[in-house]
């Protein structure tokens, strides 16, 4: 026996060596590490504790060609976990974090803020992430949705869409953004609603300046009586978690809506708790459609993106630049990471008189556009 110990000893050595040259290897392919930096992440993985659940694994769970893969980055989740180091990263990212740098550069865009006016003819998605949020995932499935939303909102108008204002006034929350990149001249002006909040000073009121835009601090959950109701287009994304009675909130939006306006509305499926002030609620698709509905509006159009594995991501995170594109915005019925739809208020009965004409007589085309 000691002789064949003896014999086998330097090939064992070697098929030792060989196997950690081989995972060393793997790991620079698949992550991109540099030796000195994979060199940090053993120490950093030496110095955890061994997880809670570790002789569970050795005992129960084992893998095979194929599943060790998954299997050992589940694992690695777990020990990471177990041991303080994840989530990588919260809300705010801070200088130290690998994604800082990449973060402040890709934030030196071209199109990131409402003053730089209407965005480029191409609608890329780039042009309509808000400044300071290169890499929130939730943002940029809002700026797909909203150039899908966009679209439609086109075809609706039919002929109209070629006349200045065609959607009348268009609000939206906190700043115009949306509203001034995406809709442009669509827009005759582009007023903005603020969150009414007496505790930190600011209270009910509506300012209209020379131009005539108007700048509102209200409460949707109980307007007031001076509360505008001509909106042709309002954009409310990432507020209906925030407050305390949805449905009764989507009925106070539904009145700034004058007949035959939109409204696209986004909220979150998956995100951490954050105040602004408070929050309150998640929703699913058909919850959101039902926050809709129940305020007799007309869906139009949904939008549930994100792979289960980008949500997931986004827990412990992960940020835009661990995902393609692509995935981001794939649609998902299990786990979306926000959910967002386009409505309608039912138009007058000459309103809709006036757009059934319309369609009769360009039948053909319209039904052609609606399939792309």
């Amino acid at each position: 026996m000691w002789l064949w110990l003896t014999l086998l000893a330097p090939a064992l050595l070697d098929a030792s060596n060989a196997n950690e040259r081989n995972l060393w290897a793997a790991l620079k392919h698949v992550t991109g590490l540099t030796d000195t930096e994979l060199s940090h992440f053993a120490d950093e993985l030496l110095s955890l504790h061994p997880p809670s659940q570790k002789s569970l694994w050795q005992a129960k769970v084992h893998c095979t060609l194929g599943t060790c893969a998954p299997e050992t980055t589940s694992r690695l989740i777990a020990a990471l976990g177990e041991g303080g180091l994840l989530p990588s990263r919260t809300f705010e990212l801070f200088p130290g974090d690998p994604l800082y740098e990449f973060w402040k550069e890709s934030d030196k865009q071209e199109f990131h803020s409402w003053v730089d006016g209407e965005a480029s003819e191409e609608e890329t998605i780039d042009s309509l992430i808000p400044e300071g949020q290169p890499l929130a995932s939730g943002r940029i499935q809002a700026a797909d949705f909203t150039w899908k939303a966009k679209k439609l909102v086109s075809k609706l108008l039919g002929p109209a869409k070629a006349t200045f204002g065609a959607l009348g006034r268009c609000l939206e929350w906190d700043t115009p953004f949306y509203t001034i990149k995406a809709f442009g001249p669509l827009c005759f002006r582009h007023d903005v609603l603020q969150y009414a909040d007496p505790r930190i000073g600011r209270p009910e009121k509506m300012q209209t300046y020379l131009k005539g835009t108007r700048v509102m601090a209200l409460d949707v959950l109980h307007p007031p009586s001076w509360m505008p109701t001509d909106y042709g287009l309002v954009v409310c994304f990432f507020v209906l978690e925030h407050v305390p009675d949805p449905h009764q909130a989507a009925r106070g939006i539904a009145q700034l809506l004058s007949p035959g306006g939109f409204l696209l509305l986004g909220a979150p499926f998956i995100d951490g708790v954050h105040g602004c002030p408070d929050d309150f609620f998640r929703y699913t698709p058909h919850g959101l459609r039902k926050v809709a509905e129940g305020a007799k509006l007309e869906v139009l159009l949904e939008f549930s993106p994100g792979k289960p594995v980008a949500a997931a991501g986004d827990f412990i995170g992960m940020r835009s630049s661990y995902w393609r594109t692509e995935d981001l915005l794939q649609f998902s019925d299990t786990h979306p990471m926000n959910v967002f739809l386009l409505a309608r208020k039912p138009m007058l009965p000459r309103q809709r008189r006036a757009w059934t004409q319309w369609t009769q007589r360009n039948h053909s085309e319209w039904a052609q556009e609606t399939k792309q």
